[in-house]
């Protein structure tokens, strides 16, 4: 079994009430090095989409821990459909990973995960740091 990073209090006794403040869909961040952290990306960019900072946040909590005890993610999200693409996510991780790295055009493989939309990959662009990585707005 895995270990997972800590989410919720023990995170907020580590870095602060601020820890989970916001929302970092806009935030540029360095590219992931593994599959679990490509995996959570895409994870929480799904969580945050279409709700409030706090309330992706709890979601995205909730589907790590879910998935951190080998359960489903529907235990961490009513929304069926969105849960079942998390699954997937985290099942095929490694597998996505590798396509992901492997990818000329990463944008448009993010546009091919389950639950990433046209709006969506953007974010998830932002996330795994491929605007950063280019110094500029990728093109659809």
């Amino acid at each position: 079994m895995r270990l997972m990073p800590s989410f919720g209090l023990e995170e907020m006794m580590r870095h602060g009430a601020s820890a989970f403040q916001g929302d970092i869909s806009g935030a540029e961040t360095p590219a992931p090095e593994t599959a679990d952290a490509f995996a959570q990306h895409v994870i929480e960019t799904i969580c945050h989409a279409s709700v409030t900072p706090a309330i992706g946040r709890r979601t995205f909590e909730r589907c790590m821990r879910a998935l951190s005890f080998g359960s489903t993610a529907r235990l961490g999200f009513r929304h069926p459909a969105k849960a079942e693409a998390i699954d997937v996510i985290w099942r095929e991780r490694e597998r996505l990973f590798a396509e992901y790295t492997a990818s000329p055009d990463k944008l448009r493989f993010l546009a091919t995960l389950p639950w990433i939309g046209p709006v969506t990959k953007h974010t998830l662009a932002r996330r795994l740091g491929i605007y950063a990585a280019h110094g500029e707005r990728a093109v659809a």
